[in-house]
């Protein structure tokens, strides 16, 4: 998965947009030759106190300050990455240390529950792939006969895929309305916050969805965080976040951390921490944000092998053969048959209709979601409150398990 977002954008906090601008004309300035115009367009977010510049050319932008900040730079290294250690190393040398806040612009992607074809390594800010397997189609289950509850007034954010009509969920969500298919066969990961909205449906019945939509394949962190901001105003108790995106040095994008710092502090962020949990060479623990970010619960899948593991992780929940809503109609889903083998997965489609069984670290934060917000009671008992009382740590250290089935 790539984006044009991530090799040619540089996220910088507000104060510092000018200096950095005119470190990148003072390094086409001192270039040998000329590198042409290495910055572009810059938007600023007031909502998050950010900047976004693109860069046209990112090797050229690096070689050229690199020789600025009178670095050796390793060319081999990715240009943006090689562009933040030039900057930061030029800035640091003329004010003792101090560097400017700045940071890359990457991708995000739905956490499918779906094991990379050879078992690669997800990329920085690509889709986290585990070993779930594609959704399955399921007969109307008996949990999908029962009556619905008039809603509480604890609502439950959802920043996700869009949503797909459905009669479960009828009332129970808002957001913006899907469009009318094609009958064309359609991706299944488009049914991801549609299974997710069930879920939370079933667990807490009474809750409201506000419904967010960016994760469309090529979402990036920008667009990501301003959703974050619009749905903290809209006054959401819990904020589930089932994407993440993963950072080369494990610490978590400015640009996100922006935006979690401007939710209330009575809103609860539950986020799925990823299904790199077949990766060998401790590849395992490889922190996945939002999920890894302090102040966020992080979800893992009880007892799956293909959830990710860390001393990040706050809770385990049912996260394998969860049944749900989907998607109707004809849908194409990947089958891989050897795992994690050589032979790549292919793309087959087959008919749904409605439900579907789904497993994945983003369905268990979609279950922790609705455990928290089912027990809020607004204006008396807040959601924090009830996370507090759920996720009280274990003596051992070990992620909280947590079940539905079995919680008071």
């Amino acid at each position: 998965m790539t984006s044009v977002a991530e090799p040619t954008q540089l996220v910088v906090a507000l104060p510092h947009l000018g200096m950095v601008l005119s470190a990148l004309d003072e390094a086409r300035e001192r270039a040998e030759t000329d590198p042409g115009r290495l910055h572009a367009d810059t938007r600023t977010s007031d909502v998050l106190g950010l900047a976004l510049i693109t860069l046209p050319a990112p090797e050229r932008a690096a070689a050229a300050l690199e020789r600025w900040a009178s670095i050796g730079g390793d060319r081999s290294g990715p240009a943006l990455d090689r562009i933040l250690a030039a900057v930061r190393a030029g800035f640091g040398r003329d004010h003792h240390g101090w560097t400017p806040l700045l940071g890359k612009n990457r991708i995000v992607g739905e956490v499918h529950g779906r094991m990379r074809s050879g078992g690669a390594e997800p990329a920085s800010g690509e889709v986290s792939h585990g070993g779930g397997g594609a959704p399955v189609a399921i007969a109307r289950p008996a949990w999908a006969h029962r009556p619905g509850t008039a809603p509480s007034g604890v609502v439950v954010g959802l920043i996700d895929t869009a949503m797909v009509s459905h009669d479960y969920l009828t009332g129970a969500w808002t957001g913006p309305y899907p469009g009318a298919g094609d009958g064309r066969p359609v991706r299944a990961e488009t049914g991801h916050a549609t299974f997710i909205a069930g879920l939370v449906r079933r667990y807490a019945p009474a809750a409201t969805l506000s419904v967010h939509p960016v994760l469309d394949g090529t979402a990036d962190a920008w667009t990501t965080a301003h959703r974050i901001v619009e749905a903290g105003r809209a006054g959401v108790d819990v904020l589930n976040l089932s994407f993440v995106c993963y950072t080369d040095d494990g610490a978590g994008p400015l640009v996100l951390a922006t935006a979690l710092e401007r939710l209330g502090r009575d809103t609860v962020v539950v986020a799925a921490a990823g299904n790199h949990g077949y990766l060998a060479d401790g590849r395992d623990r490889q922190p996945a944000f939002p999920a890894a970010f302090p102040n966020v619960v992080a979800v893992g899948a009880e007892g799956a092998g293909f959830s990710a593991k860390g001393p990040w992780i706050t809770a385990v929940a049912p996260g394998t053969g969860l049944e749900s809503t989907y998607l109707s109609g004809p849908v194409s889903v990947w089958e891989d048959p050897d795992g994690p083998g050589p032979a790549p997965a292919t793309r087959h489609d087959r008919t749904f209709r409605g439900y579907a069984r789904w497993s994945g670290t983003s369905f268990a934060a979609a279950v922790v979601s609705a455990m928290i917000a089912h027990r809020t009671v607004p204006g008396r008992i807040s959601a924090a409150e009830v996370a507090a009382r759920l996720l009280t740590p274990t003596a051992d250290g070990k992620p909280v398990v947590l079940d539905p089935a079995t919680a008071p």
